[in-house]
């Protein structure tokens, strides 16, 4: 399954799936709201990329929004459920991160949901560290924000190697 550069032509495809997998885990899609970039990716994203299978359907999407001169965001990070633990969603990932990267972004951003399980190992193993709770709830679901440092730069008041605090979460059971 590629993964391939992204386009304005993919964005109906893309909202389907970014639907469809939200509708799995109970939350509901926001075209005016939290998924309209989804909409217009060419127009809201610094790089968008999609996974297509062997019949050219689009089974996976990532994006990367700048946030700011030296941040960014990963955005609309979802795969279909037959497209996920063959390493798809690893590479969607990379795809990203070599898109902020190449722009010199030094830190990036995400938010993620806690029943995304899977996911969330997957950022961590990327190096992305949790550092709070999300600013907008979806549904129910208040989410958590996991950051990157991509430029190498590390808290300099904290010893090598041990992973940073998050402030202190107030989740929800």
């Amino acid at each position: 399954m590629p993964v391939r550069p992204g386009t304005d032509q993919d964005a109906s495809e893309a909202a389907s799936l970014v639907r469809q997998v939200l509708r799995e885990h109970g939350l509901p899609f926001e075209p005016w709201g939290l998924d309209a970039d989804i909409l217009a990716p060419g127009a809201a994203y610094a790089a968008f990329y999609v996974a297509t299978d062997t019949a050219g359907r689009i089974v996976g999407t990532a994006a990367l929004r700048r946030t700011g001169p030296a941040s960014g965001e990963l955005r609309k990070m979802f795969l279909l459920p037959e497209a996920r633990g063959n390493g798809l969603g690893r590479a969607l990932l990379d795809a990203v991160l070599a898109a902020a990267r190449a722009r010199r972004l030094e830190r990036l951003t995400l938010t993620t949901r806690s029943r995304y399980d899977r996911a969330i190992r997957m950022y961590e193993r990327a190096g992305f560290r949790l550092v709070g709770p999300a600013r907008r709830p979806r549904g129910d679901d208040l989410g958590l924000v996991y950051e990157l440092d991509l430029a190498g730069r590390d808290d300099p008041a904290r010893p090598a190697g041990l992973p940073r605090r998050p402030p202190s979460l107030v989740l929800a059971a």
